[in-house]
């Protein structure tokens, strides 16, 4: 059985009934016209019409629990599909809210370790008549960049399509991602030594350059500089998932009268939400909150599964109650922080990430949560979407939503996709100590508002 990398291995590891370490997503289809009330079940059909099953989807750990053997991947030569993939069916005239409450119920429970760590569920009875597939992806087999490429490669940019395939599909010949076995012999040791050292050599210069920018004050924000904050406690096990969209170009606008990005707008609107929700429960702290942000290192064509993210910090500036004030604040610090990983390799990109957001793991033990402060109070993550529009077998994708993973010391997580024309915020948060959770959805709005009005648009 080959062996997992650490990258891979840490997520299973890390998991336990509260921390259910899988990423997920809802697409919602608006169905072909010839469409009839059956679609649903049309759907699924065509989606296991692909029973041709690609590595990754047929991997499980070699053991359920933790031990040697359950860093390394097994291979299931047969899926139980009837398992994986499953027809549900909403109340009738349901709408988003009731969408989103079934979303959270199953983002809540764990993958089975003794099957291959993913599941799909087609969704059926919204009201407006659209399709809805939730599918989850346990962090181990991929993260959050691959999981939302895998699903992708599946729809076509042709309306007219029909031989879309489904996520699991197998694509050409690909080894699943494995870390390399260590070799054999009296001298693997040395060679090993050598690696490490070389590494080592690669690594100090970056991270050299990434301390004296913590000590010259450029903007870089300080590991472990953080505020308590409600949103940094020990978490239970039931999530709560909302998500709404927004224009895509509306956004756009205002980042580039603000001379900004998308991602800079996405971070903005986060800040204000974050601060009025955080206000509205008297619990605003006066330091500004600092957001992980992860950053993909995967190169333009990169199909592989597994993960290729570092991260940078972000200051929010939720201390500053101007919203123009605040978004200056915010460029300024995403900037310093990307113009750093831009001078550092691949693996000095790796070494700074985990500088940042490796002490978030050790959010469960009470000791570090009483006396040390956060790494950071939230991540908050923008995965740029396709941009013209999508189809799987003639139904159109209106809609991608993310749900992320929630964590001790890290109870609510916003990541953000796109489609053609609308930008679209998935909130995961743990349902007890993330309280009226879809109210930051409504924050969201007034703090785009609020930013719009600032910027004369």
């Amino acid at each position: 059985m080959p062996l997992m990398p650490i990258s891979d291995a840490m997520f299973l590891l890390m998991e336990s009934r509260e921390h259910p370490m899988h990423v997920g997503a809802v697409q919602l289809f608006q169905p072909p016209p010839e469409a009839g009330p059956d679609y649903g079940r049309v759907f699924h059909d065509q989606l296991l019409a692909t029973a041709d099953v690609s590595g990754d989807f047929r991997r499980r750990p070699g053991q359920p629990l933790a031990s040697a053997r359950a860093l390394r991947w097994a291979t299931d030569p047969e899926l139980d599909f009837e398992y994986h993939v499953r027809r549900l069916a909403l109340p009738s005239l349901a709408g988003m809210d009731e969408l989103f409450a079934l979303v959270s119920r199953l983002h809540s429970a764990a993958l089975d370790r003794h099957r291959p760590l993913w599941e799909l569920a087609v969704i059926e009875g919204l009201a407006d008549g659209k399709l809805a597939i939730y599918t989850k992806v346990h962090h181990s087999l991929i993260d959050g960049v691959g999981a939302l490429r895998t699903l992708l490669r599946t729809l076509s940019d042709d309306s007219e399509a029909l031989d879309c395939p489904a996520v699991w599909a197998q694509r050409g010949r690909r080894e699943p991602a494995q870390a390399a076995v260590a070799p054999r012999g009296p001298f693997a040791m040395i060679r090993g030594a050598r690696a490490a050292a070389k590494g080592a050599a690669e690594v100090a210069p970056g991270l050299a350059r990434y301390g004296a920018g913590l000590v010259r004050g450029s903007g870089l924000v300080r590991p472990m500089q953080a505020p308590r904050t409600m949103l940094n406690v020990p978490i239970g096990g039931a999530r709560r998932v909302a998500a709404r969209s927004w224009p895509l170009q509306r956004v756009k606008t205002l980042g580039k009268t603000l001379d900004g990005t998308v991602n800079d707008v996405v971070l903005a609107m986060s800040a204000g939400a974050l601060r009025a929700y955080l206000s509205e429960q008297g619990a605003l702290p006066d330091k500004p909150l600092v957001a992980a942000c992860p950053v993909s290192m995967r190169k333009e064509g990169d199909q592989n599964a597994g993960n290729a993210i570092t991260s940078l910090l972000a200051n929010l500036a939720t201390d500053k109650a101007d919203p123009g004030e605040r978004f200056e604040a915010i460029v300024r610090s995403v900037r310093s922080a990307k113009s750093m990983l831009a001078t550092m390799t691949p693996l000095q990109q790796v070494v700074t990430g985990l500088i940042n957001t490796a002490p978030a793991g050790l959010g469960g033990f009470p000791v570090m949560r009483d006396r040390a402060a956060p790494a950071f109070n939230i991540g908050i993550a923008n995965v740029p979407g396709p941009s013209t529009a999508r189809y799987w077998n003639r139904a159109e994708l209106v809609g991608l939503y993310p749900a992320s993973i929630a964590m001790d010391g890290l109870a609510l997580n916003i990541t953000v996709t796109s489609t053609a024309d609308a930008l679209h915020f998935g909130l995961t948060g743990c349902r007890s100590k993330v309280p009226h959770l879809p109210r930051i959805l409504g924050h969201l709005e007034d703090s785009l508002a609020e930013l719009e009005a600032a910027a004369g648009v």
